[in-house]
């Protein structure tokens, strides 16, 4: 599937997340943001209130995590984090699969985990949910988008982008898993817009990407 920069950037999630990311970063990717009307931004969440009003009355909506990078907040942590943040004006919540329940086979509490955020929520919000597939073998993968799903999530994502990328078969096995009861979004190691095309082909829907390459990304579209 051939796209433009403007297609890619309507599908793309751009974000500043990285530990020494600074303010002035931040307001550099609202003016990105702005330029190139990428679908959402995610950043520190210290600086929540401030992109929000920022990209007031624009098409850039403002989104938010609501899980340390692990996972393993309890789940009413999670869901009271989520809710402080839709109150501040988030408009899409991320969450983090508690991976070492996952690994432990305690497959109830992931589903509380991930439900317990989409109750606290509602059921309008837009709420993805991270596998961080680089930790978990084809099966795990398969057995994680069925308890996602069962949770309630909109969005079935691969990864954080911290621990390691996603591939192409990673994108695969989701997608057939899935089947279409969940959406998928990819992030995690993207860098061209070949990628970006051949994983929209897999079906992936949304792309999480640093603002640095989601830019280059939307550059090398557009010169094709």
């Amino acid at each position: 599937m051939r796209i433009s920069g403007h297609e890619f950037a309507r599908m793309c999630d751009a974000t500043l997340t990285g530990a020494v990311a600074t303010h002035q970063e931040m307001l550099e990717m609202i003016k990105q943001a702005k330029k190139y009307h990428f679908y959402s931004v995610i950043g520190q969440r210290c600086y929540l209130d401030e992109m929000v009003e920022k990209l007031k009355g624009t098409d850039v909506l403002v989104g938010a995590g609501c899980s340390n990078i692990t996972g393993a907040d309890p789940a009413e942590v999670k869901a009271n984090f989520a809710k402080w943040h839709l109150a501040h004006g988030a408009q899409e919540i991320e969450n983090i699969m508690n991976i070492s329940a996952f690994k432990s086979g305690l497959d109830d509490m992931v589903v509380r985990d991930v439900r317990a955020v989409r109750d606290a929520i509602g059921p309008n919000v837009v709420y993805k949910c991270i596998l961080e597939v680089c930790y978990l073998n084809d099966d795990e993968i398969r057995h994680a988008c069925e308890l996602l799903i069962e949770g309630g999530v909109d969005y079935v994502k691969t990864s954080t982008g911290k621990a390691g990328p996603a591939t192409l078969h990673h994108v695969e096995v989701m997608s057939e898993a899935c089947k279409g009861r969940a959406k998928i979004k990819a992030a995690g190691g993207i860098r061209s817009i070949e990628t970006v095309e051949r994983m929209l082909d897999l079906g992936v829907e949304r792309f999480g990407v640093g603002l640095e390459s989601a830019v280059k990304i939307i550059e090398e579209a557009n010169s094709k």
